[in-house]
């Protein structure tokens, strides 16, 4: 019988900043992959316009927000003010960077399985 149990550790740290991620609402990341793949589309004749780096940045903080647990610690609230510091701000390819892991361990069947550190040790797992 296959069991699909219950994920113990979804913490991470980014920052200096501890933060446990959920698994996203189907139809919140059903939009966001719908938008990716509608961009890709041609509009009518239209040459699409190519994003900014400000707008894929801004777009990769707003994907995160989706897995963010808002009720552990004032989730949401701090995540915003993360992105924003600019005091010891976040590497900018550390937004894709960590993007790119919580689809991966949220995607996967057993998210623990596939969780490794980054090669700088600045995004990894938390054992809880």
């Amino acid at each position: 019988m296959k069991r699909f149990a219950v994920v113990e550790d979804r913490e991470f740290e980014i920052a200096g900043e501890l933060f446990r991620w959920i698994y996203p609402y189907w139809e919140d990341i059903a939009k966001v992959f719908d938008q990716d793949t509608t961009e890709d589309e041609p509009t009518n004749g239209a040459a699409a316009k190519d994003p900014t780096v400000r707008d894929t940045i801004a777009d990769y903080i707003d994907r995160i927000q989706l897995f963010i647990d808002p009720e552990f610690n004032d989730g949401i609230t701090r995540w915003k003010a993360l992105a924003k510091r600019k005091k010891n701000p976040i590497p900018h390819a550390q937004f894709a960077e960590l993007y790119r892991w919580l689809l991966e361990v949220s995607s996967a069947p057993n998210p623990l399985e596939s969780s490794s550190p980054s090669e700088d040790g600045q995004l990894q797992t938390v054992a809880t």
